[in-house]
């Protein structure tokens, strides 16, 4: 039975207590929370002075800019990330679909949560393993319409699962709708870094943050238009996506090219040299993949069958969780400026799997409040793998940052997110959620094991 559990309490994922030492390198459990909070204020300011550094300071020598020929290289840098940001948004928001329609889904087609997994497996695969082929084409034709057309396709194909009449019209539709997905990020991801140059982590922190801030609205605003026009009318969504495509049809500019990188495909030698270090970062990105994947996709059904509550209640959830995504983001590149990279991966895996068993064993805002905080944790090396990651092969950023999001996400779905639910229909939903809390511990000594601070990169 689930009780109500003060801030005291011990942490049965991990069977200490919250107010006791850690056994880590020089800093306890509390400490480390206590730092992520007072890093808020100082994340606020960096996403500034990254927004108006772009504007008034000399572009870095680093960079080659294709400019127009009117507008100097700092007013492009800046007005191309604004874009990258707002697209960003806007895949990310249609990109939480699946996890919101989930419930509608399983009643209307009268799936098994097994079934459910493997729609979640497909989703994976078509949004995140194909990141990894569309990163090297973008690493080889880098192009404008990896960032204007793909929001706008995810935003129609998704929308549009209102209209599938049977289980093979959904398929194809999440299909068509998560290649858009995937051919969108690995190319405006190195984008972000690139423009960032010498402030890459808190720029790809900045951009990933933008991004999940959609993922975690998404499922009030799908919600929304469920509960005003109907499921079957789903498709009206996307209205607001096309009403914005000629602007960016017109508006968004043409990629900035890092001359470390020039124009070329795969470089195995670049891959090779680096890959005990990309395997290790790799490796993190899978295990916290399996439990943010897992999560994301089974909270609306865990909250809906075992808990009861309407899907607003269910959405409401959903959101915080993804919305944890956006403050852990930005949190994580703050921090990886002021700690290292490294310590700011220990910190996550010694500290999230509590949080979340609490998310388990409590009810109302205790459990939806613990359910944030526990994300945040988590998902707070999102943009410090993914800067690594870039900083180990700075000509293949694009294959980087594939690896680090799109394919360690989508591996990490197809396998485990089928599993789930075939487990879920043998030993229960609930017990499932609980196994996903104690992965992060896992990762622990691989994070031991990574460098203090990343190749080529003071601040990781």
């Amino acid at each position: 039975m689930r009780r109500s559990i003060g801030w005291t309490s011990s942490a049965p994922a991990s069977g200490t207590e919250r107010n006791s030492e850690d056994s880590g390198p020089g800093f306890s459990i509390l400490q480390v929370v206590a730092g992520w909070l007072g890093l808020a204020a100082s994340a606020a300011g960096k996403w500034r002075r990254v927004l108006t550094g772009m504007t008034n300071q000399q572009a870095p020598p680093a960079i080659a800019v294709a400019a127009r020929p009117s507008a100097g290289a700092r007013d492009y840098a800046s007005e191309a990330f604004l874009y990258l940001l707002g697209t960003h948004f806007l895949v990310d928001c249609f990109a939480s679909t699946l996890p919101t329609v989930q419930p509608v889904l399983v009643d209307r087609f009268g799936l098994t949560l097994t079934q459910a997994g493997l729609l979640g497996g497909l989703w994976m695969l078509s949004s995140s393993v194909l990141q990894l082929p569309l990163g090297l084409l973008s690493d080889r034709f880098s192009s404008r319409y990896f960032t204007v057309l793909s929001p706008i396709f995810a935003a129609v194909f998704l929308s549009s699962l209102g209209l599938a009449t049977g289980i093979g019209g959904v398929v194809a539709l999440l299909m068509l709708g998560g290649a858009a997905v995937a051919a969108y990020h690995p190319h405006s991801t190195s984008q972000a870094g690139r423009i960032g140059a010498g402030r890459r982590g808190i720029s790809t922190s900045v951009f990933i943050t933008v991004g999940t801030a959609g993922l975690g609205l998404g499922p009030l605003y799908i919600d929304r238009v469920i509960e005003s026009v109907g499921f079957e009318r789903l498709w009206m969504a996307a209205i607001p996506a096309l009403a914005i495509a000629p602007v960016l049809l017109w508006r968004v500019p043409r990629p900035i090219a890092d001359s470390r990188a020039g124009r070329q495909g795969l470089d195995l030698s670049a891959l090779r040299r680096e890959r005990k270090a990309l395997s290790a970062h790799y490796a993190l990105v899978v295990l916290r993949s399996i439990a943010q994947v897992g999560l994301a996709q089974y909270i609306s059904l865990y909250m809906v069958r075992v808990r009861g509550v309407s899907l607003w209640a269910a959405s409401v959830a959903l959101s915080a969780n993804l919305l944890s995504t956006s403050v852990g983001a930005l949190l994580g590149g703050a921090a990886a400026d002021r700690f290292g990279g490294r310590r700011v991966i220990l910190a996550s895996c010694m500290t999230a799997g509590p949080f979340l068993a609490v998310f388990l064993m409590t009810e109302g805002w205790v459990s939806t409040a613990a359910l944030f905080v526990g994300g945040v944790l988590l998902l707070s090396t999102v943009p410090v793998n993914v800067a690594m990651a870039q900083e180990l092969v700075p000509s293949q950023a694009g294959v980087a940052s594939a690896l680090m999001m799109g394919f360690g996400w989508g591996v990490a779905g197809i396998v485990f997110v089928p599993v789930a639910g075939w487990l879920a229909d043998i030993l229960g939903l609930e017990l499932v959620l609980w196994g996903f809390t104690l992965l992060p511990a896992c990762g622990i000594p691989i994070a031991l094991a990574l460098p203090e601070r990343g190749r080529g990169d003071p601040n990781l």
